[in-house]
C-alpha cells in the first residue's frame, strides 16, 4: 500500500471510531451446529420489502457459514448484552451456552431470548468489496422482546447510549 493510501486506511478508520454503531448478534445453524458473530454494520434499507444490509470482513470461519445459510437470525443488542457480544466478537469465545439463554426457533436458527428484536432474514445478495462482502437480506419475520437500554460500539468499546440531549 503506498504512503497516501495507507493514510487514508487510517483516517478511515478514525473517522469510523469515533462514529457510534448500533450492535448485533447475526446466527445461523450451520451444517455443524449454530454459528454467529458480532456485527455493527446492520442498517434498515427498505421497507417494502423490508429489508437490512450487514457486512463481514471475509467470508470464511463463522462469516462463511451464516453466508452458506439458508436463513439467519439478525439481533440487535441492547446494555444487557454487553457480555454476550464481546464473547461473539472474539475468536474463541464462548458461544451458544445454556446460561446465555439460547433456544432454537421452530426454523432452525439459534435465539438469543431476551433481545429487544430479532429479525429472521434470508440472504437475497452478496456484493464483494475489497476484502468484505456486503449482504442485503430480505427480513422474514421479526420477534420484539422487551425494550432495554440501547447499546453502541464507539472507539473499540461497547457503551451504554445515555439519555436525550
Amino acid at each position: 500500500m503506498s504512503a497516501t493510501a495507507t493514510d487514508l486506511a487510517t483516517e478511515f478508520k478514525t473517522a469510523f471510531r469515533e462514529h457510534p454503531a448500533g450492535i448485533a448478534l447475526i446466527t445461523a445453524a450451520g451444517d455443524e451446529g449454530p454459528v454467529g458473530l458480532t456485527a455493527s454494520s446492520v442498517a434498515s434499507v427498505s421497507v417494502d420489502p423490508p429489508a437490512l444490509v450487514f457486512s463481514v470482513t471475509r467470508a470464511t470461519g463463522s462469516a462463511g457459514l451464516l453466508l452458506a445459510a439458508d436463513s439467519l437470525l439478525v439481533h440487535l443488542l441492547d446494555a444487557r448484552h454487553a457480555a454476550i457480544a464481546q464473547e461473539f466478537a472474539v475468536t474463541g469465545g464462548e458461544r451458544f451456552t445454556a446460561e446465555q439463554g439460547w433456544e432454537t426457533l421452530p426454523t432452525g436458527e439459534p435465539h438469543l431470548v431476551g433481545v429487544r428484536a430479532a429479525l429472521r432474514c434470508r440472504g437475497i445478495e452478496t456484493v464483494p468489496v475489497g476484502s468484505s462482502m456486503l449482504v442485503v437480506a430480505e427480513v422474514l419475520d421479526v420477534r420484539v422482546g422487551d425494550r432495554a437500554e440501547p447499546m453502541i460500539y464507539v472507539d473499540r468499546t461497547f457503551r451504554r447510549t445515555g439519555g436525550p440531549l
